[in-house]
């Protein structure tokens, strides 16, 4: 994908932790599951959210839909 704070600049590698089995979700090796939280910054000095700087992969991710199609390597 294209990483939205840099336009025309691919996103920058993530790591994730995967949570199925190496055969994937129903033994097909075609689906996996991840464990992601989503990143949100908070301003220590005001309290308040500063969503400039929430997190690119952890929000996309968090927003997809079950079916949406992501990419994965690994």
């Amino acid at each position: 994908g294209e990483n939205p704070k840099k336009p025309g600049a691919p996103n920058n590698v993530r790591l994730y932790s995967i949570a199925s089995t190496r055969y994937g979700d129903y033994f097909d090796g075609k689906t996996t599951s991840l464990c992601v939280r989503r990143a949100v910054y908070y301003d220590p000095e005001t309290g308040k959210e500063d969503p400039s700087k929430n997190g690119v992969c952890s929000n996309y991710l968090c927003n997809s839909k079950p079916g949406d199609k992501i990419k994965i390597t690994g």
